[in-house]
């Protein structure tokens, strides 16, 4: 990694070579993508903790004490993020209709069952369509070469609703993946098929983008993050604006992480959404406004004992007034579509993260 120790990085200055788009990007996205908000604005963070007690207290009682409290924080952060009314009668309707479309031992069966179910339920959409919709995505990953895993389900989740493109995003996921398996072959497994699937729309080559990912790997490894599975997650968000690797961004991302550990519970499972408010260019001011409120969740009875979901809420709230379209800079329909792509990426690779956390606590209670 090249040193830059004479060099004052401020937190994102306007640099018109180091922004420059040198690769394919996803289609949705204009190339003059920089910012993504105008700056602070002020919460009611009080009015959001209320939020968040009352919806967790609806979900707990829709999820029953069968399912993880990891997840029902997460479907908790996932309705009062986007700003959305808690449906109970609605999500129970998604959940049976995935029960009914799916076999005994279908991984959808298992404790991720809401939280698919939640991510599915897009404002005005028919539920049989969407699972419909879902089932057939998944169909073509699987018939790509993923494993039928509940991580191949997330995936179909990010892919489009066109049909006639979903065998193109699947085998652009599949290289990916494939060369992301040869830069990290431990690493590198189902848990990765939702960033794959993301990525791959980027239609970059795939081995130097998977390349990429390694050199931010390594790079910010030696800045401080721990090494691990999100650390992968992390170098693989650094590279979706551009794959060319960029110092830079190692820099500010190891900035937010030392902002964040001042006064907030930081964990691994943090580093993807620190990939995002890097790359997405979120001020000092917009950290601020997430630090604030999450101290505010951080003592809310739901997260009394568990901090770090209060971040992730932080995060996530913030980000989603960020891409108001009031408050987007030129806006345009696909600069909201695409970053709203993003948002739904965001909670998609969360419930990865809290699979892959609930299945090791089970197997660590199996074990006692």
């Amino acid at each position: 990694m090249t040193s830059n120790s004479d060099t004052v990085i401020t937190p994102y200055e306007q640099n018109s070579k180091s922004m420059e788009f040198r690769q394919p990007v996803l289609k949705l996205f204009p190339l003059r993508i920089v910012h993504i908000g105008k700056g602070a604005f002020g919460l009611d963070t009080n009015r959001i903790k209320q939020e968040v007690e009352l919806t967790y207290g609806k979900v707990k009682s829709l999820a029953g004490w069968a399912v993880d409290k990891n997840i029902v924080l997460t479907i908790t952060s996932y309705y009062v993020t986007s700003d959305r009314e808690f449906d109970a009668v609605r999500l129970n309707r998604f959940m049976d209709a995935l029960k009914n479309r799916s076999g005994w031992f279908s991984p959808l069966r298992g404790n991720l069952l809401p939280m698919i179910s939640a991510l599915l339920d897009r404002p005005g959409c028919d539920i049989e369509q969407e699972v419909d919709r879902l089932f057939a995505k998944q169909h073509v990953l699987k018939s790509a070469g993923f494993r039928n895993t509940i991580h191949s389900y997330l995936a179909a989740l990010l892919m489009t609703d066109d049909p006639d493109v979903h065998e193109i995003e699947a085998r652009q996921a599949k290289k990916l993946y494939d060369a992301m398996k040869k830069q990290h072959f431990f690493l590198t497994s189902d848990d990765d098929y939702a960033y794959a699937l993301l990525l791959g729309k980027r239609e970059a080559d795939p081995i130097e983008h998977a390349k990429a990912m390694r050199t931010y790997y390594d790079a910010l490894r030696v800045a401080g993050f721990k090494s691990g599975n999100e650390l992968q997650w992390l170098s693989q968000v650094m590279t979706y604006i551009h794959i060319d690797f960029d110092e830079k961004l190692v820099a500010r991302a190891a900035d937010i992480l030392d902002r964040f550990k001042r006064d907030a519970k930081v964990r691994p499972v943090h580093y993807p959404m620190i990939g995002f408010l890097t790359v997405f260019e979120v001020t000092d001011a917009d950290l601020e406004t997430i630090v604030d409120l999450t101290v505010v969740l951080e003592t809310s009875k739901p997260l009394k004992w568990n901090r770090e979901m209060a971040l992730s809420i932080g995060v996530g709230y913030v980000m989603h007034k960020l891409v108001d379209p009031v408050r987007v800079e030129e806006t345009s329909v696909s600069l909201v579509t695409s970053i709203e792509l993003i948002i739904q990426a965001q909670q998609a690779v969360m419930a990865a993260t809290i699979a892959v956390m609930a299945a090791s606590s089970a197997s660590s209670s199996s074990d006692t």
